[in-house]
């Protein structure tokens, strides 16, 4: 009994191991390997909008999911993942100001030309202006802050 006892307990602690790993999984973009998690930090889930404005928008949503529109086209479905080393814990560039970014990797799943091919991946960084309660993807497309 005692045996059973124990190789449950050494099981049940293994799985618990092996699922608390797989948030962060590995993918490869023009041959260099690049960490990943999907825990999205939530200042930077939303809509962004060219100029503050409108068209084209990047929208990153909470689960990982979203689109990106390039100019003068239709959006672009994708999935995206947030840099990160191999423990989970994600890299943040530091600024000036309390400013930082992160860099996010991004699937293609839909895009309809050469530039953006289905299942292609690229990366995207997003910076957090603090000191102005906007994130900036491109210099170009804004979002508020989450308060």
């Amino acid at each position: 009994m005692k045996k059973i006892t124990l190789t449950l307990v050494v099981l049940i602690f293994s799985l618990g191991f092996v699922f608390a790993q797989s948030d962060v999984i590995s993918i490869d973009l023009k041959g260099t390997k690049y960490t990943v998690s999907k825990k999205i930090p939530k200042e930077i889930i939303g809509e962004y909008l060219y100029e503050k404005k409108g068209e084209p928008k990047v929208v990153l949503n909470a689960d990982g999911t979203g689109s990106f529109q390039p100019h003068m086209v239709p959006p672009i479905s994708i999935k995206y993942w947030i840099d990160c080393d191999a423990k989970g814990v994600i890299r943040k560039t530091e600024g000036i100001n309390g400013r930082y970014q992160y860099t996010l990797l991004i699937q293609y799943l839909d895009g309809k030309n050469g530039n953006y091919p289905v299942n292609s991946y690229d990366l995207m960084g997003v910076t957090v202006l603090t000191d102005q309660g906007q994130a900036v993807i491109y210099g170009e497309r804004y979002k508020a802050l989450n308060k």
